[in-house]
């Protein structure tokens, strides 16, 4: 049953994979006319409608979701999405950072389980009562080996695309999106012990909702896009 579920979940990340690379590759991004005009990828556009379906959800069916700490989170996570919009129509290679920073957070979050899995032995106290079953060790992978994939991707991505990127803001963007990668999933689990849920919604199998995969990706867009514009 385990290989069986995990197959399932590897399964549902590859469609998930390649149904972004496609939308992305092949369906035009929808311009607005209205007070300030902007354009938003449909692929972003189903992603925020679903996003806000989530946040309701838990709100009107979830009586703990009626709580401070959940209103901080809706309102951050919320000013998070913006970004996503903001690189969109600030910048021209979007679709390059757009996967640059997925593949990244994808690269921290499977290091950090494959590791933990093979030589995790020593448990985080103070997060057991948030994440249980995070380890030093696969910590310690997640940060070395996604630092390194981000930093050698981000290094040819610049040279190929941008040309103003220095060694320093290099690394900044890649160490940050570690570290905010790490802290935006803590940050879900916590909310998701407060409402006592496992996922959001049952959206994709074995992933959860669509707040449960942006937990770690929409922080790590926003901290991208002010290292990117004030360095």
């Amino acid at each position: 049953m385990e290989i069986s579920n995990r197959l399932k979940r590897i399964i549902t990340a590859i469609i998930g994979i390649t149904v972004i690379i496609l939308g992305l590759e092949y369906l035009p991004s929808i311009s607005f006319n209205t007070f300030i005009d902007f354009s938003i990828h449909p692929l972003v556009l189903a992603a925020l409608i679903i996003f806000f379906y989530e946040i309701f959800r838990q709100y009107f069916k979830n009586s703990n979701s009626r709580n401070s700490k959940y209103y901080i989170f809706c309102v951050t996570y919320i000013i998070f999405f913006t970004h996503v919009v903001l690189i969109e129509n600030i910048m021209d290679n979007w679709k390059i950072i757009f996967l640059f920073v997925l593949s990244q957070v994808f690269v921290i979050d499977s290091s950090g389980y494959f590791v933990g899995k093979l030589l995790g032995r020593s448990k985080i106290k103070f997060l057991s009562k948030i994440s249980p079953n995070k380890t030093t060790e696969g910590y310690t992978g997640s940060i070395i080996i996604g630092f390194l994939y981000g930093f050698i991707s981000l290094y040819i991505i610049n040279n190929t695309y941008f040309d103003n990127l220095g060694i320093f803001t290099i690394s900044l963007i890649t160490i940050g999106i570690v570290f905010s990668s790490i802290t935006g999933d803590l940050s879900v689990s916590k909310i998701k012990r407060i409402l006592d849920i496992d996922d959001f919604s049952t959206l994709f199998y074995g992933h959860g909702g669509i707040l449960d995969r942006l937990d770690s990706i929409l922080p790590s867009f926003t901290l991208f896009f002010w290292i990117f514009f004030l360095t």
